[in-house]
């Protein structure tokens, strides 16, 4: 597991967030893209999002932290903990103020689901699909409450998403170092910065020029893909350093 490093924040700049407003309904779920295929077992879906709710819980740790610099693609942040994305140095600027998070649904769900899964294979797996949904809909509400602070229309930045290029895998033991997620709301992370309990995200909620979007960049077929690939992101030609010089950018991923 990865040890998280002392954090440079006080208890008082990190919001835990114990009370999340989640329902699986299982009218919208039957509606939704997974479950819509499913004809003739609606009943089975009802009673799985029955159990769902009760395995539920859901908590997220989140906080407020300024942009102090931007180098290449390295980003200073007020806590002086540095992430290191293309795509966050491209889009982020000196000054705005982010908000990195870690939510989660718990364990319960998932234990259930693994051994749900040894008898009832359907079972398992739609009691799998209802704590994505489950997580889905905490992250709603988590970004509702970073955009009381920041304002609408924010993108979502996750680590590892996509291909990973734009903002790769390992930035999770920044966030955890900036976020305690083990001391506040149980999540730990493995040396492969896998997240545990699995049913569990993470990212930097922030206000940019254009929405960001993962999918626009990733060539992968994926069911939830929200927007069409437009292929290989294509990079700010220039932007200014944190020393104020010009910093010279690649003109596109490879």
């Amino acid at each position: 597991m990865y040890r998280v490093k002392e954090s440079r924040l006080m208890p008082s700049q990190v919001r835990v967030v114990d009370s999340i407003p989640v329902d699986i309904d299982h009218r919208k779920v039957i509606q939704s893209r997974e479950f819509r295929r499913l004809k003739g077992r609606e009943t089975e879906i009802e009673l799985m999002a029955e159990k769902g709710r009760g395995l539920i819980r859901p908590r997220a740790v989140l906080t407020f932290l300024e942009v102090k610099g931007i180098d290449k693609d390295r980003i200073r942040l007020g806590s002086d903990h540095v992430l290191e994305s293309l795509i966050l140095s491209d889009t982020l600027e000196i000054g705005q103020t982010i908000a990195p998070y870690v939510i989660t649904i718990g364990r319960e769900l998932e234990d259930e689901a693994s051994r749900m899964s040894a008898r009832d294979v359907f079972g398992g797996w739609a009691l799998a699909r209802m704590g994505d949904l489950a997580l889905g809909n905490a992250s709603v509400h988590v970004r509702s409450l970073a955009a009381q602070e920041l304002g609408d229309g924010l993108s979502d930045f996750a680590p590892g998403t996509g291909t990973g290029k734009l903002f790769g895998i390992k930035q999770q033991a920044v966030l955890f170092d900036i976020l305690n997620p083990p001391g506040n709301i149980g999540v730990s992370l493995t040396s492969s910065y896998l997240m545990m309990p699995i049913k569990s995200i993470s990212g930097v909620f922030a206000k940019v020029q254009r929405e960001y979007v993962a999918c626009q960049y990733c060539p992968k077929r994926c069911e939830s893909r929200r927007k069409p690939f437009a292929g290989e992101y294509q990079r700010i030609a220039c932007k200014l350093g944190e020393s104020g010089s010009a910093v010279s950018s690649h003109d596109a991923l490879t």
